[in-house]
């Protein structure tokens, strides 16, 4: 009765009372696939884009048989290896220059693991499919660097930086900046653009958000550095509903360009219907106006106790509780 050979590893099955002479030498063959199989290694240069790993019957040249195979050469477009349609498994080291193409490896007939260029791989088929088992492994623990040169994708669980309150910064780095973002773990401070947050967030560079913005229990400070900025606040239909001129130190109600006095109050509309200033005194025990300033019994000063100011020149429309009053001024003696 012939040889059998088995189905994963091609061992070949010596029949009782054959291969007279040859026993040894058949056996020696099968321990060294099985050496090949546990540890064994091998570089093949891909040669086309369906390739197939050499098998071979009893032969220790039998490609497919060992742990460690090194992919190398240049595909010449999307490529698929293959072995043969039994259960077995592979340590895979992908050296070869893919460009833009894909690496499949697959049993004969089945379903492929896709390679990442540069990358080493755990490998397994059922006899149908080709696994790669860090695809969806279980738990992982490095302790270590981890070091990761493609995408990082974080789904259906959350993420824990420093479980321990370790001393220890987090950094993103962008395309032109090292410091996009940083944790400074030292002084539980966060920084956007630096190393060195000042406070509990720090940012340097421009903040924009569309949604709410909610300031509870602290003050708000603007330009606290005494810079030349200046600060706006738009409306439905202002652009300047209130503006703050930081280089001229006014401030203005619907204009952009305080001028004449520390508060300019522009009613921009022409056709409004509204007043520029309306005061709403609840306390009815006070005033509406307040003036403090310096009095001269001459009209020197801001406020003057002289009695004899210059004529008439013109009234300021005023409207007390619904009805429309005349103040009279007059012109300086």
């Amino acid at each position: 009765m012939a040889s059998t050979y088995s189905s994963s590893l091609n061992l070949e099955l010596q029949a009782t009372g054959e291969n007279s002479g040859s026993w040894g030498t058949k056996t020696n063959n099968n321990l060294q696939k099985l050496e090949s199989a546990i540890k064994g290694y091998v570089s093949i240069a891909i040669a086309s884009t369906t390739d197939s790993l050499a098998t071979s019957d009893g032969s220790t040249t039998d490609e497919q048989s060992n742990a460690i195979i090194k992919l190398t050469g240049t595909l010449s477009g999307n490529t698929t290896i293959q072995c043969e349609a039994v259960e077995t498994w592979y340590i895979v080291d992908n050296a070869t220059t893919m460009g833009n193409n894909t690496l499949g490896f697959k049993p004969a007939g089945g379903t492929a693991a896709s390679l990442v260029a540069g990358s080493k791989h755990i490998l397994y088929s059922d006899g149908s499919t080709m696994f790669d088992v860090l695809a969806d492994c279980g738990n992982i623990t490095a302790n270590g660097t981890l070091a990761v040169a493609g995408n990082v994708s974080l789904d259906g669980g959350s993420f824990t930086f420093n479980e321990s309150s370790a001393d220890l910064d987090f950094r993103i780095e962008g395309n032109g900046d090292a410091n996009l973002f940083f944790t400074d773990a030292g002084n539980d401070r966060v920084g956007i653009k630096t190393n060195s947050p000042s406070t509990e967030l720090d940012v340097v560079g421009g903040i924009k958000a569309t949604g709410a913005i909610d300031f509870d229990g602290g003050g708000f400070t603007f330009n606290e550095s005494g810079a030349a900025l200046d600060f706006r606040i738009e409306t439905d239909t202002l652009t300047h509903a209130f503006f703050a001129d930081g280089s001229a130190d006014k401030i203005g109600f619907g204009t952009s360009s305080p001028t004449s006095a520390l508060v300019t109050m522009n009613q921009a509309n022409t056709s409004g219907a509204i007043a520029c200033l309306t005061l709403d005194q609840d306390d009815t025990d006070q005033e509406f106006i307040r003036f403090d300033g310096t009095s001269a019994s001459d009209q020197t000063k801001s406020l003057t106790t002289d009695t004899s100011v210059g004529s008439l020149t013109g009234h300021i429309r005023v409207n007390i509780n619904g009805t429309d009053f005349w103040i009279p001024y007059y012109a300086t003696n």
